[in-house]
């Protein structure tokens, strides 16, 4: 999960606080806060991913170390899962981790059959880490 997309899902968890709030409550500049959740590579400086980590209660490494996990790497590791006919494991923000072949995957969810014939979609902000399974 891109550092943006857990920032979606702590907003969410926090009640849904406006760009603004945020603004008035960190210093991150409310369009900067959009950019760090909107776009699909890294953003942010160290200090305003400390910022929110301090506004969010969560500490600073839970942004910091999905910087380099961001959706288009996700991209590339789900095309080059189906391009090498290879299985991609999947660490989900539940917990679990998922196994298995990319039948198709789009900029919202991927589905992934499982080795016993299961198809699973997974919201691709649900996806903590991932790591495609070369024989």
């Amino acid at each position: 999960m891109s550092a943006g997309d857990y920032l979606r899902y702590l907003r969410a968890v926090k009640g849904g606080p406006t760009p603004q709030d945020i603004q008035d409550a960190t210093g991150v500049k409310a369009g900067m806060y959009r950019q760090i959740e909107q776009r699909y590579r890294a953003m942010g400086t160290d200090d305003e991913l400390a910022s929110l980590a301090a506004y969010y209660e969560v500490p600073v490494e839970e942004l910091t170390s999905r910087i380099e996990w961001t959706r288009k790497a996700l991209s590339a590791a789900l095309v080059e899962a189906v391009e090498l006919d290879a299985p991609i494991k999947l660490e989900l923000r539940s917990g679990h981790t998922l196994t298995g072949k990319v039948l198709w995957s789009d900029l919202g969810a991927a589905l992934i059959q499982s080795d016993d014939g299961h198809e699973y979609t997974v919201q691709r902000h649900m996806v903590d880490r991932w790591q495609i399974i070369e024989a």
